[in-house]
């Protein structure tokens, strides 16, 4: 379940990041792609040596946040070479998902001119639900989209760490716990639930973005496994090898279009599993 969550959650924290930058881009560099994120050249150290010999960053980061993003840019030298001039896309591609949840966290510090917080939410949520009634520039809307980052954070640690999935809960579309999971039938509605709440929230950013998801292998291989037949097969081959090719047997596939789509799937299932690979 764990590497059939990893893609969906891999697409959600691709598209928030690109949003975010270019949101940030867009409001300090008019770009699509600007350096609002790492210190910067100060003409005046040219012509005075005792000016300093960089300016802050355009946004104003927390300390962690820097130490991030100084670590990234290091990172990449060191394996690129010294020569290497860093882009501000290679530092967004390597920057980690807990940046992106403290950089909206301190969008409504006071240190940020006002409005900033709107501008730069309005463009990484456009079609972002009762943005009448709770606009993107408060706070209620701040912390709305910070404890949904936080519920996709907890899976997506667990996954990264190998922690138990089972008592991962459910959260409404407020980013609220809810009923945490005391059997493993009551994970598989826990984690169906999170996978739709994350192609929600992923079409905030973009509508597009939850079809792509719900079009992909990935995500039929995730249904096929957040089932109680599964979950059935599971118990009775005790997860020896052979048990992911049992519960694709097993699973009765959906009758419509995307089963085409599906068929390239099971075709490499069928090759991997000749090969005695374990699932």
């Amino acid at each position: 379940m764990g590497s059939a969550l990893l893609p969906i959650l891999g697409d959600f924290e691709v598209a928030l990041r690109n949003a975010l930058h270019r949101a940030l881009s867009q409001h300090f560099g008019g770009t699509d792609s600007f350096d609002w994120m790492t210190p910067r050249s100060n003409p005046a150290h040219a012509v005075n040596p005792a000016a300093p010999e960089f300016l802050p960053a355009w946004h104003k980061l927390s300390q962690e946040s820097k130490n991030n993003v100084s670590s990234v840019v290091e990172k990449i030298k060191s394996k690129k070479g010294p020569g290497y001039v860093v882009t501000p896309d290679d530092v967004v591609a390597a920057l980690p998902f807990g940046f992106w949840e403290v950089l909206i966290d301190g969008l409504g510090h006071r240190a940020h001119p006002a409005g900033l917080q709107a501008s730069i939410l309005a463009n990484v949520f456009p079609t972002a639900p009762d943005t009448l009634a709770v606009p993107h520039g408060t706070q209620a809307f701040r912390r709305r989209v910070k404890n949904l980052l936080k519920r996709i954070r907890d899976v997506r640690n667990r996954i990264g760490h190998h922690d138990s999935l089972w008592t991962t809960p459910e959260f409404n579309r407020q980013g609220d716990v809810g009923f945490i999971p005391r059997q493993p039938r009551h994970c598989v509605t826990s984690l169906r639930l999170f996978a739709n709440n994350v192609c929600w929230f992923s079409g905030w950013i973009d509508p597009s973005i939850p079809t792509y998801i719900q079009d992909s292998d990935h995500w039929w291989s995730l249904q096929v496994l957040l089932n109680r037949q599964a979950l059935i097969t599971y118990r009775k081959l005790g997860g020896k090898l052979g048990t992911y090719r049992a519960i694709l047997d097993a699973i009765e596939l959906p009758r419509h279009s995307k089963v085409k789509r599906a068929q390239p799937h099971l075709k490499f299932v069928e090759r991997v599993t000749s090969r005695r690979y374990h699932y």
